[in-house]
């Protein structure tokens, strides 16, 4: 019992060796695994358990700088698939060839004398029942850990462990192990700590212990295996099993997992067989609410992706089109049943805002005390010019003048001529909101000055109240931008730094929007509750997670840069702007590389080297950037925020012109995003109302991309320039989203067909207010498209009638000439009869 508890420097050994574990499994077996999927290869559980071997022998093969011989395999490692599962220490590795179901992988590396032990289950293409009873299986494990106190019994997770499973499941209660692991030392498993119900030794403080939860020989039906794909269809039995070496701490803090390989559902499981229309499973191009994907699979890389699509069978176009006109019958329902429609929501809401009355002075006792009785006289505190009318000082605050203008002076007198915005006159970029509320409220009821010209001799006057009057016009709508800017800016809670563990942190980062200057480089930190950046010139700001909507990580493949996205719910100050949209990169390579002139040959060797030095410079930032990403998530998730990144669908992308360039854009799971060109553009699927392709003829190259949102008072986003090759991989996906889509040919003003829609109450009925048939929503796009078409049809006959004649005058233009050319074929002929054969003229050259 004694040589049970660890010292300091057995405790270092145990972590020494866990670290070396946990980077075997991800950067040995892990790639092996995913790198088998894509490639088609088929490979042995023997080799897969050879290589994993050498790796523990030698870790410097997974970039693990150590001493040769200090580390050492505990026993082979023990790798399962196929349906053939043994959960217990003693089993062993068969040379059956490796299967795309339920794998278990189990390892140890002994680091002088001391091992650690770890165990995952990774699962392909599973069904639902798997993971739901994978996600018990988590939960069970949680229980027992929380039982792993010092001074509890050891045989306390066991009872834990069975009360759980009978209170929660009793149908698994059958195929828990009667063994929960057992106590780690100088030898690899000892006896006298054992974790079962009989054990009645107590946790110490320094223990250190080998956990290992699993379900064996679970049973798979036929009818939980109807929505198969791949392998696992074969299966009717399977195990699953995780293990981790735990170290236990003292009085009642929790146990110390130092094996830290992820166990959350979506690191371990993987689809690479896309399923059809017709299954329950959405296919990964489906959009899910943020708790639907917290149970769906990682994302291994875009290389699986492509192998699941090249797999996948193509829908038809007429299966499209039926899928299609589905969901437009289940939108139009879904409005119809809605209380109110959108165009009444906006009226109520219009109706129900306030209109604030300018009101700067109570009374004429509180005007300036200095203000003279007959001058033009500009308060700049109060915002107001007074105007003398008939003696009398009149105020006008400075909003209602629409401009000031001086006009040439004359022999005698100097002029000013002030004009006033009323009702009746084209809005001005210049009214404020406010301005044009209060005009059209008191437009019909209230006189109005249009404009005033005052004259004075003395020039000196009115040219100094022209200039004021100009200066407070240019504060006024300073003051206006800036109030309207930051009209939706909340505050955000103060960050709260993390000091109790080590703080994630990665430096030489770019950030944009940037702060100040050309570029903003600094340092990201995760901390409690946000991440903070921290530029080299001690700017500061701050992003919560509770603020964060949408977090991306998009891999350099074919970009210069390697970036993580965020998309806020509400928008931040950065600098002296506000933004949405934060960004943080790192550059492969220089956007713009100055070329030598001299040509260079294709082999030479510093070109390779070069280029090989790239590659590697891709790779190290990839691996680095997602690292961080998971670090953060694990930040965030441990105080009990929910961040999770997302990575684009760079083989569902397509080129497109969003603002003012070519740029390649892809779709995320909830958005459609280009992250590499500013301004950003990044669309919410669940705000799309519907989507119209442009321009979609047989002749056109390209079509134009127009995305309707929900918010009708926001005008349609347009992706321009989209190449026609493209138009059935978009409608595929957007199909396989739930997004309704129409296709015309002719290009639209936008602006009318809104207000045309948030104007007509009947807009998803099938009837007018008149009761006559009208296309329901948006099929009177479809419906237009198809009314154009004919027309352009019976166009095309009439062109083809007189082309008709055109060719028949064509044709007995081509009848003589074809006897012309017989005549002058003939007229040849006769001249060749009276011609010299060959050997007349050689007898005559003779």
């Amino acid at each position: 019992m004694a040589l049970s508890v660890k010292d300091g420097h057995a405790l270092a050994t145990f972590r020494k060796a866990a670290v070396v574990t946990h980077k075997i499994l991800k950067h040995s077996f892990v790639r092996l695994l995913e790198d088998a999927f894509d490639q088609a290869k088929s490979i042995t559980h023997e080799e897969i358990a050879t290589h994993v071997d050498e790796c523990c022998e030698h870790p410097s093969k997974v970039n693990i700088k150590s001493p040769q011989g200090h580390y050492e395999s505990c026993y082979f490692p023990i790798v399962q698939s196929g349906g053939k599962y043994d959960i217990r220490p003693s089993a062993s590795t068969n040379g059956e060839t490796l299967s795309d179901d339920v794998i278990i992988i189990s390892l140890g590396v002994r680091y002088n004398f001391h091992c650690a032990n770890m165990a995952r289950t990774f699962f392909v293409d599973p069904v639902e029942s798997v993971r739901l009873n994978y996600s018990i299986l988590l939960e069970l494990r949680r229980e027992c850990l929380a039982v792993m106190l010092a001074g509890r019994c050891v045989g306390s997770v066991a009872e834990t462990a069975n009360r759980f499973i009978r209170q929660r499941c009793p149908h698994l209660l059958k195929f828990l192990p009667k063994n929960f692991g057992f106590g780690l030392g100088l030898d690899f498993r000892e006896s006298s700590l054992i974790m079962n119900a009989k054990n009645q030794r107590k946790f110490a403080q320094n223990m250190v212990f080998n956990l290992a939860i699993g379900f064996h020989d679970l049973e798979l039906t036929d009818m939980q295996k109807a929505d198969a794909q791949g392998s696992i269809r074969k299966l009717s039995k399977y195990s699953m099993l995780i293990a981790d070496t735990v170290l236990i701490q003292s009085g009642d803090e929790p146990p110390d997992i130092v094996t830290k390989h992820s166990v959350e559902w979506k690191d371990v499981s993987y689809f690479i067989n896309e399923k059809n229309d017709k299954d329950i499973m959405p296919p990964q191009g489906k959009h899910y609410t943020p708790e639907q994907v917290e149970s769906q699979s990682a994302i291994m890389s875009s290389r699986l992706r492509e192998r699941s699509k090249a797999c996948a069978p193509d829908r038809s176009s007429l299966a499209r089109n039926e899928k299609q006109a589905e969901l437009m019958q289940q939108k139009l329902s879904v409005k119809r049943s809605e209380k109110s429609s959108a165009w009444s929501q906006q009226g109520q809401l219009s109706s129900r805002a306030d209109i604030l009355e300018v009101d700067v002075y109570q009374s004429a006792g509180e005007y300036p005390r200095d203000l003279p009785s007959s001058e033009v006289y500009v308060d700049m505190q109060g915002q107001v010019l007074f105007a003398p009318i008939n003696g009398s000082q009149v105020p006008f605050h400075i909003s209602m003048i629409k401009n000031a203008v001086q006009p040439d002076p004359d022999r005698t007198a100097t002029y000013l001529r002030l004009n006033f915005f009323t009702p009746g006159q084209t809005a001005s970029k210049d009214i404020a909101p406010a301005t044009s509320k209060l005009i059209e409220q008191h437009g019909h009821n209230s006189m109005f000055i249009k404009e005033m010209l005052y004259r004075s001799r003395e020039s000196q006057r009115l040219t100094a109240a022209h200039r004021m009057i100009q200066e407070l016009r240019k504060r006024f709508r300073q003051h206006a931008a800036k109030a309207a800017e930051e009209a939706d800016l909340i505050p955000q809670e103060k960050l709260v730094k993390m000091r109790d563990q080590r703080i994630p942190r990665m430096a030489d980062l770019t950030m944009r929007p940037f702060i100040s200057g050309k570029k903003t480089t600094g340092t990201l930190e995760a901390h409690t509750n946000g991440l903070r950046f921290t530029s080299k010139k001690h700017e500061i700001v701050d992003i919560m997670y509770g603020n964060i909507k949408h977090s991306l990580f998009q891999p350099c493949e074919n970009e210069v840069m390697v970036l993580i996205h965020f998309y806020l719910k509400n928008p931040v100050l950065v600098g002296r702007k506000k933004s949405q949209n934060v960004q943080f990169l790192t550059e492969v390579v220089d956007a713009s590389v100055a070329l030598d002139s001299a040509r260079r040959s294709m082999y030479d060797p510093d070109e390779l080297d070069e280029e090989q030095r790239e590659r590697q410079l891709r790779k190290k930032l990839n691996e680095m950037f997602k690292e961080f990403c998971k670090k953060m998530e694990r930040v965030a998730k441990h105080h009990r925020f929910h961040l999770e990144f997302d990575i684009p669908y760079r083989d569902l992308g397509f080129h497109g012109v969003p603002n003012r360039e070519m740029v390649l854009i892809q779709p995320t799971v909830r958005c459609l995003v280009n992250l590499t060109e500013t301004p950003f553009f990044l669309v919410e699927l669940d705000r799309v109302e519907h989507i119209h392709f442009e321009r979609c003829t047989f002749r056109s190259k390209n079509f134009d991309m127009i995305i309707i949102l929900q918010n009708f008072d926001v005008l349609p986003l347009s992706i321009n320039a989209v190449p026609m090759n493209e138009l059935d991989a978009i409608q595929e996906w957007l199909t396989d989203c739930s997004i309704t889509y129409t296709a015309g040919q002719a290009s639209m003003s936008w602006k009318s067909v809104m207000n045309l829609v948030k104007g007509d109450p009947r807009f998803y009925e099938e009837t007018d207010e008149h009761g006559e048939s009208k296309p329901a929503g948006w099929q009177f796009l479809q419906a237009d498209d198809n009314h154009d078409g004919n027309e352009e049809e019976d166009d095309g006959d009439e062109d083809y009638s007189a082309g008709d004649d055109d060719d028949e005058d064509e044709d007995e233009e081509d009848e003589d000439e074809e006897e012309d050319d017989e005549e002058d074929v003939n007229g040849d002929d006769d001249e060749d009869d009276d011609a010299l054969d060959w050997d007349a003229m050689e007898a005559s050259a003779q």
